[in-house]
């Protein structure tokens, strides 16, 4: 995938996929027209008309299947952050209910921890890298956490669930990055570009007329906003309406006011 495209506005990426589909099938048939054996007639184009609609429908269809897997990866990756924010307030709430002093500083820790999440691997994420600030936030609590020692009864029940908690934080973040590579496998699209292809191929075989290319070119540029707007949706964690840490900064403003 070209990544840069990611940086452009989404609704310039829906009107350039419209425009080069339309500009296509205006462009086109005065090539296609010079090739031997594609010269067209009467019946030649009947049969065309009817294999366009053929390949347009198949088109569609597969288009429309590709743009459920990649809503389907934008929806997996906006519940990682979700279940990873709610799990971090989770535990937050299970040390604040512990009601011991030595705990106190835990609960900084892990502020801090959510805030590097934010502030420092949020964007290192987005380059394919992890940070260090959050690891280094993540040793103390660690360290913390399985220095407590509880006293048997009501402690002993809130540290059983605070060790539940912590380790779904780490399996959480791990989920996380690995899921800031999530996209669609690379058939879908070589499909979906020798789909493309041979549509705009046998479209550009039928007779001309302006009001045949006009239609056409509309059909067309249908086309191309749909391909743009799966493209859009493709990689969860890029482009405008990318996943974003907004769920991680709700948790840190409750985590903040806890208590006051």
């Amino acid at each position: 995938m070209i990544d840069w495209l990611y940086s452009l506005p989404e609704t310039l990426v829906l009107v350039a996929g419209a425009l080069v589909m339309a500009g296509a099938i205006l462009a086109l048939p005065s090539l296609v027209h010079r090739l031997p054996y594609l010269r067209t007639s009467n019946e030649s184009n009947d049969f065309v008309l009817r294999m366009q609609a053929t390949l347009f429908t198949m088109t569609s269809l597969v288009l429309a299947f590709t743009l459920v897997e990649a809503e389907s990866n934008f929806r997996k990756a906006d519940s990682l952050v979700a279940t990873e924010a709610s799990q971090i307030n989770r535990l937050d709430r299970l040390l604040n209910r512990y009601g011991d002093e030595s705990v106190t500083e835990l609960r900084l820790n892990l502020l801090a921890y959510a805030k590097a999440i934010v502030d420092d691997e949020w964007p290192a994420m987005l380059r394919g890298e992890r940070s260090d600030k959050v690891r280094l936030a993540f040793a103390p609590l660690s360290r913390g956490i399985f220095e407590i020692e509880p006293r048997p009864g009501r402690e002993t029940t809130i540290y059983a669930e605070i060790l539940r908690s912590f380790d779904s934080i780490a399996e959480s973040r791990d989920a996380r990055l690995n899921a800031v590579s999530l996209s669609l496998p690379a058939p879908y699209w070589q499909v979906v570009l020798f789909a493309v292809l041979m549509l705009l191929f046998i479209t550009s075989t039928l007779q001309r007329s302006a009001f045949r290319a006009y239609v056409l070119s509309a059909q067309m540029a249908v086309m191309g906003a749909f391909i743009g707007f799966v493209f859009i949706m493709d990689q969860p964690f890029k482009g405008q309406t990318a996943v974003d840490a907004q769920p991680l900064r709700q948790t840190i403003v409750l985590m903040e006011n806890r208590d006051r």
